[in-house]
């Protein structure tokens, strides 16, 4: 069958073939329909990072999927015969508390696997089987977008970082104020980490780096949400802060200007993940550190999701398909088949904020 392979840490994707997978008893195994393309990827493809399965070479890539069950698990409660499913991506390291408790995106020793990142193959292939229980049952209305789910899950555990953490300050019996988020990048991420908050009634601000009406403007407008660039922003301290501010650029400025937004008591999530060779911190540390300090604010780093994060990710596709219909189906810019996949991995497009994989039509 069809794969998309790479040899980390060489440069390079290609399109090759590898046997059909055999399946284990109590396994599922499931025709691929779709997959998304994300920075993470082309990362791997141009051999930044990656690791291949023991023992091997090559890795299948990919971790942000759809497809259909063909042979269901023989145990009760999986998913049946056609139905379409979304696998996760981490496998836990198998000894840690948090990997031990079903919460391997929190894994404390580091020694967990990904699939299509590290370790174990990913879903850029015709088939994989998997476990019943990495496998989230997806309703028929959210065919066309739900290549969505797995992107939209590094939302969902945020927003759940986020949440705990303000809510276990909050005096008993105190209601939570009206959320004012500022979330920074339209890209993938960040246009569905506003759909999510608008979704939950929240005041969405969105900037990123292009003034004007651009279609990623009109998008954010569409949700009732603001879009401006940084520095059109009121200057520090003008206004009432964020609660929240969600980073989905990984630049290395953001987190600093923006970071100093925060209202008292307000979170700042990162999920952009900066290159390792990023330049020293700037001089305005000093000034973000002390604004975190006097503020009782906090900076949290969040990456990868728990099942629970799945399972709310699907209640918001069908909440935003049904408040904004077709919404979620513009964030897809461009559908290609898997055979353009090393091109397509070769570099981003103008306007582009998720391109999608055929596999199966």
């Amino acid at each position: 069958m069809r794969a998309v392979l790479v040899s980390p840490p060489r440069a390079g994707a290609r399109l090759g073939e590898r046997e059909r997978p055999e399946r284990p008893e109590g396994w599922a195994r499931v025709a691929v329909q779709e997959v998304g393309v994300c920075g993470t990827d082309r990362d791997i493809a141009a051999g930044k990072y990656g690791r291949a399965p023991d023992g091997r070479t090559d890795l299948v890539l990919g971790h942000e999927n759809v497809g259909r069950v063909v042979e269901p698990a023989e145990s009760g409660g999986s998913a049946g015969k056609g139905e379409l499913v979304v696998a996760s991506v981490r496998r836990g390291c198998g000894s840690c508390r948090m990997c031990l408790g079903d919460r391997s995106d929190l894994c404390e020793t580091g020694r967990f696997r990904e699939r299509g990142i590290s370790g174990l193959d990913g879903y850029w292939t015709e088939e994989y089987v998997e476990r019943p229980e990495y496998l989230h049952r997806i309703p028929p209305g959210l065919a066309g977008v739900a290549v969505l789910l797995e992107p939209l899950t590094v939302v969902e555990k945020a927003l759940r970082v986020a949440r705990e953490v303000q809510s276990g300050r909050l005096p008993a019996g105190t209601t939570p104020s009206p959320l004012r988020a500022l979330v920074a990048g339209s890209g993938a991420v960040g246009m569905l980490a506003a759909g999510a908050l608008a979704a939950r009634g929240a005041s969405v601000t969105v900037v990123d780096r292009h003034p004007g009406e651009t279609p990623a403007a009109q998008r954010i407008e569409r949700l009732g949400a603001v879009h401006a660039t940084a520095d059109a922003l009121p200057p520090v301290g003008a206004g009432p802060g964020y609660h929240l501010i969600l980073e989905a650029t990984g630049a290395l400025d953001l987190p600093l200007t923006l970071g100093r937004r925060l209202a008292p008591n307000g979170v700042l999530v990162l999920t952009g993940i900066p290159p390792a060779d990023a330049p020293a911190a700037p001089a305005e540390l000093g000034a973000w550190a002390r604004d975190v300090v006097l503020g009782n604010r906090l900076v949290v780093g969040s990456v990868n999701a728990a099942g629970v994060d799945f399972e709310q990710g699907i209640r918001d596709l069908a909440e935003l398909e049904a408040r904004w219909a077709g919404w979620l189906g513009g964030l897809i810019t461009a559908r290609r088949d898997l055979a353009e996949a090393p091109e397509v991995l070769s570099g981003r497009v103008d306007g582009e904020i998720k391109t999608v994989l055929r596999v199966r039509r």
